[in-house]
């Protein structure tokens, strides 16, 4: 089955013309194939308009070991690039396959399973992180703790955000005094809110609960540069200097329309 660009609903007659390819409604992976939606069915197309994968998913996202997570009915599962079931899509939710697990979920609760779909970790959790440097975060009783791969409790729960940056730190959350009155629209944005629509704040940890930085980021404090923790304030992307100092990246730029919005919320000064 052929089709062209017209066919689909990435095509907008307003903005696109005749001379539309598929390579200005979508993108394509390593495997040369893209998602596009058929009345709001997805398949994987060619960048000829060859249907690779039928038209019959909700939703078809790329995953880290050359397969697709897909969902139907409702259930998420995977499919690989021939159309063929790797994971049964009888999962609530899958997230992907990071150091050769998958954090999945099941009748309300987070576990692990490989590509065998073999249980890794029980379902257990309220929540989880993926893993990272063999540690994830999990939840339980509405409290972030850490786990490994063997599902030892490394870290007990006591956060209400935890997510591993390697095998040394990790990030935690703590909700600030603000609560947010329009959590739908500071939905739009990358923000964390705590299940009572506080605004969360991330420090970070080590490995054996030291904490080395307080919670004063509105994001995962996840990445350095130079070595200097990188957090975001007052919606600017910077880097702290002696762990007090905040540097921001003068290339990063709100945009005026945006801002307007965050101080009518409240979250920027």
């Amino acid at each position: 089955m052929k089709i062209i660009p017209k066919d689909v609903d990435q095509f907008d007659s307003l903005i696109h013309g005749d001379e539309t390819t598929f390579d200005q409604l979508t993108t394509f992976d390593r495997n040369g194939l893209a998602p596009v939606s058929k009345d709001n069915i997805f398949g994987l197309i060619n960048s000829s308009g060859d249907v690779i994968i039928p038209f019959e998913y909700d939703s078809i996202v790329m995953s880290t070991v050359n397969a697709y997570s897909v969902s139907k009915n409702g259930k998420w599962g995977f499919i690989t690039k021939s159309n063929q079931i790797l994971i049964p899509i009888e999962y609530d939710l899958t997230s992907d396959f990071i150091e050769n697990v998958c954090a999945v979920k099941k009748d309300g609760k987070w576990g692990f399973i490989d590509l065998l779909n073999s249980i890794i970790i029980p379902f257990d959790y309220e929540g989880c992180t993926d893993f990272r440097c063999g540690i994830a975060g999990v939840v339980k009783n509405d409290k972030w703790g850490v786990i490994n791969k063997k599902n030892e409790l490394i870290l007990d729960y006591q956060y209400e955000y935890l997510t591993p940056v390697d095998e040394n730190f990790l990030t935690f959350g703590k909700a600030s005094d603000f609560k947010v009155d329009r959590p739908d629209i500071l939905a739009y944005f990358p923000y964390f809110l705590n299940p009572d629509n506080y605004l969360m704040k991330f420090g970070l940890i080590t490995i054996d609960n030291k904490v080395i930085l307080d919670a004063i980021s509105e994001l995962p404090i996840l990445e350095s540069f130079d070595g200097k923790p990188v957090i975001r304030q007052n919606y600017q992307l910077g880097y702290l200097k002696d762990k007090q100092e905040f540097i921001p990246f003068e290339q990063f730029k709100i945009d005026p329309y945006e801002e307007k919005i965050l101080k009518q919320i409240g979250v920027m000064i």
